[in-house]
């Protein structure tokens, strides 16, 4: 797994999530103001102002030290990785398209009443999405009730993790948690990702209007080297996931599948 000086993206939003969080500590408990929450936090009444950077910011903003931890943690184990596979275009354009969108959904779900929105859930359940797509079959551990680990396919791991999202998003009185931002988040990062390896869900064709179905005896590919997929994988990180090959992307799909 590539570590965080691989990665300055991932290094970059969590060191901007902790200076945020500290100066939200600091104009809160030694200023007394929550100016830069209301100014920063995603609302319904700034979005109807035309306070849009909102969509943005609120992302790097925090509603208490666990929030920030457990979004932190997400990134530090997901996003590296992430980084290096996509190149850090699309994985920045992923985390903020991600955060964006989870916010428009949350912000969809509350209008008309007001709310606080704060935290970067919607662009790590993007990420989590993303995670899923290019690698469904990559054994993860999940901490179930912070204590026992229980392993399981990534596929298993978000698909699990969607429902509930769902499931809460529906339900009236959730405590404040902004389940429809995770949500929207995630469905984001999958699609975003399995369009890059030109395998968009089914209804996702029909509406782009794809006209090309494939065809043909399903077989067995070899396995490609190690080598070769490094190779590729610092293609990617060079050059971006759009130079691939049709070859490489073929190569890179099946052994994301074997992980």
């Amino acid at each position: 797994r590539p570590s965080l000086r691989q990665a300055p993206l991932t290094r970059g939003f969590l060191i901007t999530g902790v200076v945020v969080y500290l100066l939200q500590v600091f104009f809160i408990s030694v200023l007394r103001s929550g100016w830069f929450d209301l100014t920063f936090g995603l609302s319904v009444a700034g979005i109807q102002l035309g306070h849009l950077w909102q969509l943005v910011s609120y992302m790097f903003l925090h509603g208490s030290p666990m929030h920030l931890l457990l979004n932190g943690i997400a990134l530090f184990f997901f996003g590296p990785e992430l980084e290096r596979f996509m190149g850090r275009t699309r994985y920045a354009t992923v985390f903020f398209l991600c955060g964006i969108l989870g916010g428009l959904g949350w912000f969809l779900m509350t209008y008309p009443t007001e709310g606080l929105c704060v935290g970067m859930s919607g662009a790590i359940f993007g990420l989590l999405g993303a995670f899923a797509a290019l690698f469904p079959n990559r054994e993860v551990v999940l901490l179930l009730f912070f204590v026992i680990p229980v392993r399981m396919k990534a596929w298993v791991m978000v698909a699990g993790l969607g429902a509930f999202q769902l499931l809460m998003t529906l339900n009236p009185s959730h405590g404040g948690i902004a389940y429809s931002a995770h949500l929207a988040g995630g469905l984001a990062g999958y699609l975003y990702a399995m369009t890059l390896l030109n395998e968009p869900p089914a209804w996702v064709r029909s509406i782009m209007g794809a006209a090309h179905r494939r065809t043909g005896v399903a077989t067995r590919s070899p396995a490609t080297p190690e080598a070769e997929i490094n190779r590729i994988l610092d293609k990617i990180a060079s050059q971006g996931i759009h130079t691939l090959t049709a070859k490489e992307r073929d190569q890179l799909r099946n052994a994301g599948r074997k992980r």
